[in-house]
């Protein structure tokens, strides 16, 4: 009989996109990586992502009221790197974040601006959707994560 991967392997498999969420705290803009991310309606426009409830900022994403996710385009893996080792404050010397919109970072190819609809503890995660309010896309390719290593996204025409 083989021995069963760990799920954690079997789970890498699936490749998805990497985002960057972003909500702010105690007067500063706090990110964290994520790719843990669904659309889960259109009407009335929501979408959901999970906070492993051992994050050290789970205290900042679980009682946001309004949150930004920025899915990164293929050459800002050192922001997915960044946000999920825990340089989690993004100071206002970087330039990563747009004039228009405070927690929304520059040059993503999608971006979402939510209020908290709905959170809710599930096994050793909290869920948290999210109401859309604002969004926005632009050109590029995409950064993906499959097997533990990133990837990009392929335009097919």
């Amino acid at each position: 009989m083989t021995q069963k991967p760990p799920l954690r392997h079997v789970l890498g498999a699936f490749a998805t996109g990497v985002c960057v969420i972003t909500a702010q705290a105690n007067g500063q803009i706090i990110g964290l990586t994520a790719n843990s991310f669904t659309s889960v309606s259109l009407d009335p426009p929501l979408v959901l992502w999970c906070l492993d409830n051992r994050c050290e900022r789970y205290g900042v994403f679980a009682g946001a009221e309004a949150f930004d996710i920025n899915i990164l385009s293929s050459d800002q893996s050192p922001l997915s790197d960044r946000f999920a080792r825990g340089d989690a404050v993004i100071g206002d010397h970087e330039g990563l974040l747009t004039l228009d919109h405070p927690l929304r970072l520059k040059k993503v190819i999608g971006w979402l601006s939510c209020v908290t609809h709905d959170t809710r503890v599930v096994g050793d995660h909290l869920l948290i959707v999210g109401r859309v309010e604002a969004y926005d896309y632009g050109a590029g390719e995409g950064l993906t994560f499959f097997r533990g290593r990133y990837g990009q996204t392929h335009m097919f025409g």
